[in-house]
């Protein structure tokens, strides 16, 4: 028959094990986070702070031929220039920055986003072809870049000579070291939101087809061919941005909110140069960080209920 001691030290195993069991649980879910959940959660929305705003950015000038409309904000920065406007317009409420805080302050903030864009995302979830170009490909959200074979970026140069499809919700990011190039005939379409996808080029970009979709951040300069329609952005760092009769729409990604207040006040600092990256792919993942401390925290439990349960044993020694 056992005594009400035997009970009391079966009833205080019992508990030990159920914690510990926990414990282990939460141990592994935290190692799974840290190791495992990567490749899904690899894409985040790209941050484009006070650039949020602006259509058009460019670092030495925004050139303009022909009726282009512009639906969001264009500015320039250091360099002033701005030709072209009639007869390109900028809708309202929408206006021109050049050369001033508002201006450097996107620039600024361009260059943050495209560091995150570069260096901050990653692993890759897949390449395209070994030529880089990403025609006839159908794709879910992800980061992508040019590489010969899964995690094997090379950092050539990406294009497309016909139609891309992007489909379903989450972010897209397209990484290369080098150049992009949009062919005549090249088309992205699909069902994913301009909005969340983001193109980050580490020298020059050229669009030449009939339409694109996008967040294009280019190290250097982008030029937009004839009667090119963008859904999303075209952000130069250093370089220009030239336009030749082209539809440029980032309206349905502006909040009211995001809209700066114009300003005439020249900017007395200057704007940093956006760095190009050596590789595409890279950077340390936020829940790397997150998955560390829940995996400390569950092993931290583990030690503290094992620890509980020896000091019961001891107090309540078996029959």
């Amino acid at each position: 028959m056992a005594t009400p001691d035997s009970r009391r030290s079966r009833s205080a195993t019992g508990r030990l094990a159920r914690w510990g069991g926990a414990a282990l649980g939460m141990g592994a879910a935290a190692i799974l986070m840290t190791f495992g959940g990567l490749a899904v959660l690899a894409a985040t929305t790209v941050s484009l702070g006070t650039a949020t705003s602006f259509a058009v950015l460019a670092g030495a000038g925004v050139t303009n031929t022909g009726s282009s409309t512009v639906s969001g904000d264009l500015g320039t920065y250091p360099t002033p220039s701005i030709t072209g406007f009639p007869p390109g317009l900028v809708e309202a409420p929408y206006t021109t920055f050049d050369a001033d805080s508002v201006a450097l302050g996107a620039k600024n903030d361009l260059t943050t986003a495209y560091g995150q864009a570069a260096t901050g995302e990653g692993p890759a979830t897949q390449e395209g072809t070994t030529a880089g170009d990403l025609i006839g490909l159908t794709l879910t959200s992800g980061v992508y870049q040019t590489g010969n074979t899964l995690g094997t970026a090379n950092d050539g140069a990406m294009s497309l000579t016909g139609t891309l499809t992007l489909n379903g919700t989450g972010v897209f990011i397209f990484q290369t070291g080098s150049s992009l190039t949009m062919g005549t005939s090249s088309v992205v379409t699909g069902t994913a939101s301009p909005c969340d996808v983001f193109w980050q080029v580490g020298s020059s970009a050229t669009l030449n087809g009939p339409t694109f979709m996008g967040t294009v951040m280019a190290s250097t300069s982008i030029t937009v061919g004839s009667a090119v329609t963008v859904a999303g952005r075209v952000l130069a760092g250093t370089g220009t941005v030239t336009l030749i009769g082209d539809t440029i729409n980032a309206s349905g990604c502006i909040s009211a909110a995001s809209l700066p207040t114009p300003t005439a006040t020249p900017a007395a600092t200057t704007a940093t140069t956006t760095a190009v990256p050596s590789t595409g792919a890279g950077g340390t993942s936020p829940l790397i960080g997150a998955g560390v401390l829940v995996t400390l925290g569950g092993l931290g439990l583990l030690g503290a209920g094992v620890t509980t349960g020896v000091i019961r044993r001891r107090r309540s020694p078996s029959v």
